[in-house]
């Protein structure tokens, strides 16, 4: 068992009075994937979130030196902060797997390390009905926002595309017109409807990043944006096929119900966000998501958009956000929605959990850049480029300082690292500008440093 930092618990040593919130950085439920085991490093975003006299539950050992990056931008005093981390078992050590979160050891540790405190909040990155156990295990139902409708799986609802398409359909917000297939001869109907107007997108339920997409085309060859790959089929033989070879996939094991829709190409896709407490539902951030064919960066908050057509996307992203309010939803939830070339405003999907948007706009933008977020100041946010590389977290820092380029709170401007090192390629990051222009040119300028050799030249 760790806990941390330098092996230090809060219990033993706390005040009776004093208060401290349990903050839990996992990734996407066992019961949906079973794919995650590698997002340790990920998860350490919600350093991002914490307060002081937090504690932290994180599926491995955290990054030094990216904790005491982010608390040198939060303010936040990091020898106020606890991290415990579960006994790792078996295939899980990169995750927070139920098994983990119900240890005996870490259990108790999580008692000792709250001591005589009292828990004033318990939530995690992802609504996991196992985070739900942990909270009645601690008898700290109360303390956990929406502890009931996560407690009865209420997070596979909130991450779903197929739930999605029933609440979108039930509230009126526009869709691309399509199906959610619970078999595949729903599906095989639905593809050949679709088809008769154009390439149909067929979707997983629970991927994400557009991994879980797959476009049929009967010939257009194009780039696929936001999906693994384009197949051509010629009517319903080749429908039956591709779904007989790729139902055991689209439903990991029977788990999700695929959903497909049509495939609008040359759209922009965007997404808004809200959090949604007892109180109501509030918007909290919006912007772009750029895709190349998968998750490439995001623009944040969003720029260039008509005003009305902005309007669209945030106003329908409100109604999804007030229709899961209302069956017991709490938390963030972050509607997407594509811009066609006609600009109309199709919804796609909702993510319900802190996303890979909430820590850049909330916390960096609103936090660490200041007021003037949205205002003088924009963030390109951007996943690692395949090709670049770097040797650690700490050396990805020192290369930025030294070339000038890392944010500086005086100018509020410049690369801020995100995330923990990956341990494979790279760090995430986003970068502080006065506009998208200087954003990009301020990107290129991070190619020398980073590319393979022969890019550099």
């Amino acid at each position: 068992m760790l806990i941390l930092p330098q092996d230090r618990a809060h219990g033993g040593g706390t005040t009776v009075g004093e208060t401290t919130r349990i903050i839990i950085g996992n990734d996407f439920s066992e019961d949906i994937r079973t794919d995650r085991g590698w997002t340790g490093w990920w998860v350490q975003r919600i350093a991002w979130f914490a307060e002081d006299h937090d504690i932290l539950v994180l599926p491995m050992r955290p990054e030094g030196a990216f904790l005491r990056y982010v608390t040198s931008m939060t303010g936040v005093r990091l020898e106020t902060l606890t991290v415990v981390v579960p006994p790792a078992h078996a295939g899980s050590e990169g995750t927070l797997s139920p098994s983990r979160l119900e240890d005996t050891e870490f259990v108790e540790a999580l008692r000792e390390a709250v001591g005589d405190r009292e828990v004033t909040h318990l939530s995690a990155l992802w609504p996991d009905a196992a985070v739900a156990r942990l909270a009645r295990t601690l008898c700290l139902e109360s303390a956990m926002p929406g502890y009931g409708f996560v407690d009865q799986a209420g997070g596979v609802m909130a991450n779903s595309k197929s739930a999605f398409r029933t609440i979108a359909g039930g509230v009126g917000v526009p869709m691309p017109e399509g199906a959610v297939c619970t078999s595949p001869e729903v599906a095989e109907e639905a593809i050949l409807d679709l088809l008769a107007g154009g390439p149909v997108i067929v979707k997983h339920d629970f991927l994400s990043g557009g991994r879980g997409n797959e476009i049929l085309s009967t010939g257009e060859t194009f780039r696929p944006i936001g999906a693994r790959r384009v197949v051509t089929v010629s009517g319903r033989a080749d429908v039956r096929a591709y779904l007989r070879e790729r139902w055991e996939w689209l439903t990991s094991g029977g788990r999700g119900r695929p959903v497909v829709e049509r495939y609008v190409r040359d759209s922009s896709a965007f997404f808004s966000e809200f959090l949604i407490t007892d109180d109501g539902v509030r918007r909290t951030g919006d912007g772009e998501l750029l895709s190349a064919p998968y998750a490439v960066g995001q623009i944040m908050p969003t720029q260039g958009l008509e005003q009305e057509v902005l309007s669209q996307v945030v106003e329908g992203g409100r109604k999804l956000a007030e229709a899961l309010h209302a069956i017991g939803y709490r938390g963030i939830l972050g509607p997407d929605a594509i811009v066609t070339p006609e600009r109309e405003v199709l919804f796609t999907e909702y993510n319900g959990r802190v996303t890979g948007s909430t820590h850049i706009y909330g916390r960096i933008g609103g936090l660490a850049v200041g007021d003037g977020f949205g205002k003088d100041r924009m963030i390109l946010e951007r996943v690692w480029p395949e090709g670049w590389s770097t040797p650690s977290f700490t050396a990805t820092r020192a290369r930025l300082e030294e070339a000038g380029l890392a944010y500086d709170p005086v100018t509020r401007l410049g690369v801020v690292l995100t995330n923990a090192f990956d341990g494979n390629s790279g760090v995430m990051y986003c970068i502080v500008a006065e506009d998208l222009g200087s954003a990009w040119a301020a990107d290129r300028a991070l190619q020398p440093l980073f590319g393979a050799a022969e890019q550099r030249c």
